[in-house]
């Protein structure tokens, strides 16, 4: 938290610290078909390491985890990065470092693929764009995974993005940021990248949707004094547009991959 300013710090750091927990259990999971899918489209090998930038609480490195391949996951935030090694302790292939996109602290030419997901936009392009091509080794291998949220196919939809225009100053700003096609070209080094898009729906009950709310970093953290009114004002719309005791809040996991281009496209 800026003290001077009472906003949240950009540095992804610290900007999640005190919500881990939240975001384990809040944020949506990725679809289990875009491992398979990334590994058939850029042919991984059968024993591929995949470095996962930004990694958080693990739920993009477990899909990799899941489909049978080594995962590095890559997390500067000390709260996130043990909420990781909590959720994936015992699972086959996971390690686990303190390191970030920009500076990850692993040996060059150590991995097959990295991606990042729900995490690009933090990041310097240009540095993490050397670091990725000093990791890889073989065809430079990547993917950036975001899960974005549909804003008006439902009331609901429509309600709590008026929500989090209202409570969320920081929104807009970060809303924008990095997922634009000029700053995935600039990463990629041209537009030799791919895309696929992905159905991701999640059923939310009233506690589920809460950890939702308070797992995102530009909304208000419970011991402000925003928070209060911002969870009233989403416990009324959770009465308001529930059915069966549950919100839809449905998702489009979108998929951008290809190989990092050595030379800038002029």
């Amino acid at each position: 938290m800026d003290s001077r300013h009472g906003t949240p710090s950009l540095d992804p750091t610290v900007r999640f610290s005190g919500r881990a927990q939240a975001y384990a259990s809040g944020r949506p999971g990725y679809p289990p078909q875009i491992a398979g899918d990334l590994a058939r489209e850029l042919a991984f090998p059968p024993d591929a390491v995949v470095v996962d930038l930004g990694s958080g609480t693990g739920l993009s490195s477990r899909i990799f985890l899941q489909a049978g391949f080594r995962v590095i996951g890559v997390e500067p935030n000390a709260q996130m990065r043990a909420q990781a090694e909590r959720e994936l302790a015992g699972v086959p292939g996971f390690v686990s470092v303190d390191g970030s996109a920009q500076a990850t602290t692993l040996v060059g030419a150590c991995a097959d693929c990295v991606i990042a997901a729900q995490a690009f936009h933090w990041f310097d392009l240009e540095s993490a764009r050397n670091e990725a091509l000093r990791i890889l080794r073989g065809p430079p291998r990547a993917a950036l995974i975001w899960n974005v949220r549909r804003t008006q196919d439902s009331e609901f939809e429509r309600g709590y993005e008026r929500l989090l225009l209202e409570f969320g100053r920081e929104y807009p700003q970060i809303r924008e940021r990095h997922t634009d096609e000029h700053s995935i070209q600039a990463f990629f080094g041209g537009p030799h990248w791919r895309f696929r898009a992905f159905e991701n729906p999640t059923e939310l009950d009233f506690d589920q949707l809460a950890a939702r709310v308070d797992s995102t970093s530009y909304l208000p953290a419970p011991a402000d004094a925003a928070h209060a009114p911002m969870m009233q004002a989403l416990r009324r719309l959770f009465d308001a547009t529930q059915y069966g005791g549950r919100v839809v809040m449905q998702y489009d996991a979108r998929v951008y991959f290809g190989l990092i281009q050595t030379r800038l496209a002029e």
